[in-house]
């Protein structure tokens, strides 16, 4: 199959900006005096912020008269001050890699955060003049697991979705990816093997040499599934 693009999920796979949601959620709790367990935090990584919220409540671990909207308006408020004043960097081997891919193929992105913390962390980690599309959970209708975000950047890259390629490193953008029909690598930087499994292949770290490697298997029908 001939690979005409590549697709990123932001959090957890090209920025470590994970634990930066993590912050502005206790910033937010602690006006309630609501105080969450590592694993509850775990357990929302790459879930969108409603149904993680909705979540919360129906296991009584926030109360059920916070208003889900409003609390979620307030954490992107905090998102915001906390990438403002922290140095957003990326990793040398991902800007190796972005590098490489950018005279080879059209770049997405694929992100179940807020629109506008997706181009700030861009802007900031000045990867901005790389990516040709970017697609968030406020571009659509339903966010991952559903595949609605995949098949919207394929439509705005103008590539099938049978010559993309998908990067994800948790569950439900995994799911996303593979219910839309995208080749989907999986990414071991936030989540267990056994969270990822699904993926069609399986990293410890995104570098140009796994990149090439996959790159290869996708167009070659390698059967290999893990490095």
């Amino acid at each position: 199959m001939e690979l005409k693009g590549i697709v990123f999920d932001g959090d957890g796979v090209l920025f470590d900006t994970e634990k930066l949601h993590v912050l502005a959620w206790k910033e937010v709790f602690k006006h309630y005096t609501i105080n969450l367990s590592k694993d509850d935090f775990d357990k929302g990584i790459g879930v969108d912020d409603r149904i993680f919220l909705k979540k919360l409540k129906d296991i009584g671990k926030i109360r059920k008269d916070i208003d889900i909207e409003e609390t979620i308006e307030k954490k992107y408020e905090e998102l915001l001050k906390i990438i403002n004043k922290k140095n957003i960097g990326v990793s040398n081997k991902i800007k190796k890699v972005i590098k490489y891919l950018k005279d080879k193929y059209k770049i997405g992105i694929a992100s179940n955060s807020e629109k506008k913390f997706v181009l700030k962390v861009l802007e900031l980690s000045g990867l901005n003049k790389f990516i040709d599309v970017v697609v968030t959970k406020s571009d659509v209708q339903n966010p991952k697991p559903f595949p609605d975000i995949y098949n919207k950047v394929s439509k705005k890259l103008k590539i099938p979705i049978s010559n993309l390629i998908a990067f994800e490193d948790s569950e439900t953008g995994i799911l996303s990816a593979k219910t839309s029909g995208i080749f989907c690598v999986g990414v071991l930087t936030t989540q267990p093997l056994e969270k990822i499994k699904m993926a069609d292949i399986i990293i410890d770290e995104i570098n140009l040499k796994n990149v090439k490697k996959i790159i290869k298997i996708f167009e070659g029908k390698n059967e290999n599934k893990k490095y």
